[in-house]
């Protein structure tokens, strides 16, 4: 847990120490904005027409978004939820639930397995939030980041006794705590396409999955490897995040959202004036077999890389 701990602190001190000097952490992007936050763990709707507590549509499949720790909740927030439910709305109209778990408001320290245990208790409320809207597994993508991969992981594992989940989309799991995500709780166990993007260099976290059999693992290359160390909005393990939001929006950036298996579904059932914005995508419920998509190389398992 040593490199679980040094990467933790490395993503909270450039903050503490130069946050009022460095655009890190007060840059405005679509995954992380100023104002604090007072969310310890709540389930949001974002569908076409809900509110925030509404119940899910049972005839549509189910998108869950969650970010990870926020080490600075009293000056920002991580907003890819609501951001990524957005643009799906935009792009697909009311294809979907849009969900997003907002738990940005919740205290962690880096010491003494603290991610460990928060990271799990955050799932297990997701679940039990997940199972009280009346969701179906089987009709459900989640979509998590850094910390909340973990969160992801364990709520696939809580809701197991009602099938497995449709697909795991884990951005940038800490590779510290793969064995965790991977081995412990069993991922691919417990979802029928398990994903992981990881990011490089030295702001980055992840890296591929080898000692599990059945991960997707896809490489995601930042343009700022270095000066993230300092600027938290341009680390590559930030990068990830917001680069998966930009497949949100549309289908012409590849990778990402497009292997997701309700893809075929964007576009069915369009929400209102975003109508006209709502574009059909062809069938992508099964695993991406070709490498005619832009930077993209095959990696062990036949999994691919970007």
């Amino acid at each position: 847990m040593v490199s679980a701990r040094l990467n933790l602190l490395t993503l909270i001190l450039p903050c503490i120490l130069f946050g009022g000097m460095t655009a890190g952490c007060s840059l405005n992007t679509a995954v992380l904005q100023r104002g604090a936050s007072c969310r310890k763990g709540v389930l949001l709707n974002y569908s076409c027409g809900a509110r925030p507590c509404d119940p899910i549509d049972p005839t549509k499949p189910t998108i869950v978004i969650t970010h990870g720790w926020n080490p600075l909740p009293k000056r920002i927030r991580m907003t890819f939820g609501e951001s990524g439910a957005r643009a799906l709305r935009c792009r697909c109209g009311d294809s979907y639930n849009l969900m997003s778990w907002d738990w940005n408001a919740v205290k962690v320290s880096p010491f003494n397995d603290e991610p460990i245990r928060i990271g799990k208790c955050q799932g297990r409320m997701l679940a039990a939030a997940l199972r009280s809207r009346g969701v179906n597994p089987g009709r459900t993508q989640i979509v998590a980041h850094s910390l909340g991969t973990l969160t992801a992981a364990q709520a696939a594992a809580c809701l197991s006794d009602l099938g497995p989940m449709a697909q795991l989309t884990l951005l940038d799991p800490p590779s510290s705590m793969h064995d965790e995500i991977f081995c412990k709780l069993g991922a691919t166990r417990h979802a029928r396409v398990v994903e992981n993007y990881w990011a490089p260099g030295v702001s980055g976290y992840g890296e591929e999955v080898c000692c599990c059999s059945g991960v997707r693992n896809y490489r995601v290359d930042g343009s700022n490897p270095v000066r993230g160390i300092v600027d938290l909005s341009v680390s590559n393990h930030m990068h990830v995040m917001l680069w998966y939001y930009n497949t949100m929006c549309s289908s012409s950036n590849p990778c990402g959202f497009q292997y997701s298996v309700f893809r075929n579904c964007c576009g069915r059932c369009p929400c209102g004036r975003n109508s006209s914005l709502a574009e059909t995508v062809e069938a992508g419920n099964e695993e991406p077999s070709t490498l005619d998509v832009y930077n993209v190389a095959t990696t062990s398992d036949g999994s691919l890389k970007r």
